[in-house]
């Protein structure tokens, strides 16, 4: 068994000398690892590349949800493990999978874990593998990245903060199976498990392996009232608010936004043209090194 560490050195949560500590924990088991650093977008994943060539049955990013993505869509469909250090601002992947958020106990499972495997997400051909967003979400990724200096939730938190005030939904034509309907949300997220990141419960109906995707969508509101709702979105309640928000499953969902249109995929911001996008499902798509479901719920 090896394993090769793809290292995020911007992440938002720094846990001193990453390089250092993931050495001597393997070096001490006698298990070859390797690790590098990533120097810019989509490097992660020419690094997840060049590893599966070279053999390595684990590869495993040390940052955000963003790193992770890009790793991980050089494995699909092989049989190489990914691993999840969880480093960044949100960690939704790793919420999803109930990995450990600390780096010790992070590090400990990816020698103990046996992979499993679950679904990944495509959006126009690419992949992605907790959520995507377009909307409101869209836009706040492209700020949160082309922003320099200090990251971190509480940036993300600013910068949502920022543009929630002032935000003009457009009109949305949803297709979900084949069934159109309209959208009107500030928030038009497709999820493929739980977790959106940082906590919050977007869909908590959702399996990161039921072959399903979900679409959510939350409308805009009084100030007041989305305060209201914002404990529920973390306790997986949002159903409770009907008036405000709304979700549906489907395999194949399409989004028609207008054009010119910033989403997300993961975090990651991307910029559409005719502002159509389009959503599917690729089942038991990648393997992953994660705690079983059933032993999950004691961590």
């Amino acid at each position: 068994m090896s394993y090769f560490f793809i290292i995020n050195p911007k992440a938002g949560k720094r846990v001193g000398d990453i390089k250092a500590r993931i050495a001597a924990f393997f070096s001490e088991r006698r298990v070859l690892c390797e690790l590098e650093f990533t120097r810019a977008r989509d490097h992660a994943t020419e690094l997840a590349a060049r590893a599966l060539l070279s053999g390595f049955t684990r590869i495993v990013a040390v940052g955000g949800d963003g790193t992770i993505r890009e790793t991980a869509s050089a494995l699909i469909g092989k049989e190489a493990a990914l691993g999840i250090l969880p480093c960044g601002s949100g960690n939704g992947l790793a919420r999803n999978l109930y990995i450990p958020l600390g780096f010790d106990a992070a590090l400990r499972g990816l020698a103990d874990w046996e992979p499993r495997t679950i679904d990944a997400g495509l959006a126009n051909g690419a992949p992605f593998f907790c959520a995507a967003g377009a909307g409101l979400d869209g836009e706040v990724a492209h700020d949160f990245n082309s922003m320099t200096g200090r990251r971190g939730i509480l940036p993300y938190v600013w910068h949502a903060a920022r543009r929630v005030i002032a935000y003009k939904p457009r009109k949305v034509t949803a297709i979900v199976d084949g069934r159109s309907f309209e959208l009107d949300g500030i928030i038009n997220s497709v999820l493929n498990g739980v977790q959106y990141g940082g906590g919050a419960k977007m869909a908590p109906g959702a399996y990161i392996d039921d072959g399903m995707l979900d679409l959510v969508s939350i409308k805009k509101a009084p100030l007041p009232r989305l305060l209201a709702a914002l404990p529920a979105l973390f306790s997986g309640r949002l159903a409770e608010y009907p008036a405000i928000y709304s979700a549906r499953k489907g395999r194949i969902i399409e989004l028609r936004c207008g054009p010119g249109v910033w989403y997300h995929l993961d975090g990651e911001d991307f910029y559409s043209e005719d502002g159509n996008i389009k959503f599917s499902v690729f089942p038991s798509a990648l393997r992953v090194l994660a705690p079983k479901p059933s032993l999950a719920e004691n961590l």
